[in-house]
């Protein structure tokens, strides 16, 4: 009886460690300025950090050793953001939150009270590229549309007019109410999404790893950075995550549906599809094109042709052309930032770019797609697939024309998987913590923002893109964890 006193101890106060770690976690990402972030604060938080440490190190009976490695890297992501927390509260105050949102939301205003104006009104270079880092002209349509509706920035609308129609319901609130109830439904989307991935992966949920995973959650800065620009990666996340595990689960015409959804908000997700060819799921297919077919027609149905015809012409060929920008870590951007040789940040003058770039850095990333799916289609297997859509979601974030840092959201789907299925031999689970502590601390884009060097800029900016094709392309390997998925999926 007395033995079992210290493990009981021990595990209260490491119950009462996380509870306090996920309080300020949360807190910082999810208020408007981070709130433990004063000397006392960030004080405080960097002792809890370093206890927990030490806690774990020294051995937690009542965790296993892969949760305990987990949290050790975890604790890591939390430091981080503390301390960006803390350099940030030294710094003007941000003016940018929910940026992104006022997309979104004045989007969805204009098309409820007149969609004959149009969702498009872009920003351009004098080359015809688009400016991915400003807000519309004053002198623009969307602009007297932000200022009449009272929204804070202009910020223009680049995503496919079916987005804008699912931002309807919030556009009856007001700017700030949509923007709280916005958040709300991102965290609901992220939590459930985190559940799916630990359920693809084979993991249990307990309340330990509810603790573990929150606070590496809101400590992981491309999550952080979504709630800050009020970013729909959460909502991509939670529809991969539902996608594929309603797939493992046979549950052919839903899983489709969750796709045509990601699809039609952020086409990125339609590069899975080969996958689906490959492995012959031909009733899944169907489904998908049906499902789509009629999507789109509701999308016509509610926006009208005009503002659909003007997406396919004018929005997204710009798009598809990327920015070769520090912020974007796409393999395009990455191409046209070496015809530039240097890689310029937000506030940098635009560089014109060859007439050619465009689509040589496009041809790379479809060279590599390509690759890959020659890989996947030599490396299948009856289990193997959804393995494979799980890393194609991945590779989909590096080889996209823009890859902001805050769409590593989605690669928690494959990081959490991977975590709990592969091998700890394999390369893969050797590059998984590096690729992972990279983008979760974001420490190479800080340091990217800080080099002056060309060529260190250029090796910097190289990292994140060649890690993420590098992890795609050794776990593709087919060295899955020792039993298969428990629910299998047949070729319908």
């Amino acid at each position: 009886m007395k033995g079992t006193e210290p493990h009981v101890h021990s595990q209260t106060v490491w119950y009462i460690l996380w509870s306090a770690l996920l309080i300020i976690s949360a807190v910082n990402a999810l208020a408007p300025s981070p709130i433990f972030s004063g000397n006392a604060g960030f004080l405080i938080s960097l002792l809890l950090a370093t206890f927990a440490w030490f806690h774990i190190a020294r051995g937690v009976e009542f965790l296993s050793k892969k949760e305990a490695a987990l949290a050790l890297v975890l604790l890591v992501l939390f430091g981080s953001a503390q301390l960006g927390d803390r350099l940030a509260m030294m710094a003007p105050p941000p003016t940018n939150r929910n940026f992104d949102f006022s997309a979104y939301y004045l989007a969805a205003k204009v098309l409820s009270a007149n969609r004959a104006q149009g969702l498009y009104d872009l920003p351009l270079y004098a080359d015809g590229r688009m400016n991915l880092n400003v807000a519309a002209s004053i002198s623009s349509t969307w602009h007297s549309a932000a200022s009449r509706y009272q929204v804070p920035f202009a910020a223009p609308f680049i995503y496919p007019p079916f987005f804008a129609i699912l931002m309807k319901p919030l556009a009856h609130l007001s700017f700030s109410s949509a923007a709280i109830a916005w958040n709300a439904v991102i965290v609901l989307l992220l939590a459930g999404a985190v559940l799916l991935s630990m359920d693809l992966g084979g993991m249990r949920t307990s309340g330990r790893m509810t603790l573990i995973l929150g606070v590496g959650a809101f400590s992981y800065y491309p999550i952080v950075d979504g709630l800050h620009m009020g970013q729909i990666d959460c909502l991509i996340f939670f529809l991969l995550a539902a996608s594929f595990w309603l797939l493992a689960k046979n549950r052919t015409v839903f899983s489709a549906l969750s796709l045509a959804v990601a699809t039609l908000i952020k086409l990125t997700p339609v590069i899975a599809i080969p996958l689906l060819i490959i492995h012959r799921h031909w009733r899944w297919l169907a489904a998908y094109f049906a499902w789509l077919g009629a999507l789109l027609i509701f999308s016509v149905w509610q926006a009208g042709w005009a503002v659909h015809e003007q997406f396919w012409h004018s929005v997204l060929p710009r798009i598809a052309c990327g920015a070769p920008i520090c912020e974007n870590s796409s393999l395009i951007g990455y191409v046209q930032e070496l015809y530039l040789g240097r890689v310029p940040d937000a506030l940098s003058a635009p560089s014109s770019l060859p007439m050619y770039a465009c689509a040589a850095s496009r041809s790379v990333a479809l060279a590599v797609y390509c690759l890959m799916l020659v890989r996947f289609y030599l490396k299948r297997t009856n289990e193997s697939l959804v393995r494979d859509l799980i890393l194609m979601a991945l590779l989909g974030i590096s080889i996209a024309p823009i890859a902001w840092w805050h769409y590593y959201t989605i690669a928690l789907l494959p990081f959490i998987y991977l975590w709990g299925k592969l091998k700890s031999a394999v390369t893969s689970n050797r590059l998984l913590p590096v690729l992972f502590i990279a983008v979760g601390t974001n420490i190479v884009g800080y340091f990217l923002l800080l080099a002056e060097n060309h060529m260190i800029q250029l090796v910097l900016a190289a990292i994140v893109p060649c890690l993420t094709i590098a992890l795609v392309y050794f776990a593709s390997a087919g060295e899955v964890c020792d039993a298969p998925q428990a629910s299998g999926v047949g070729t319908g």
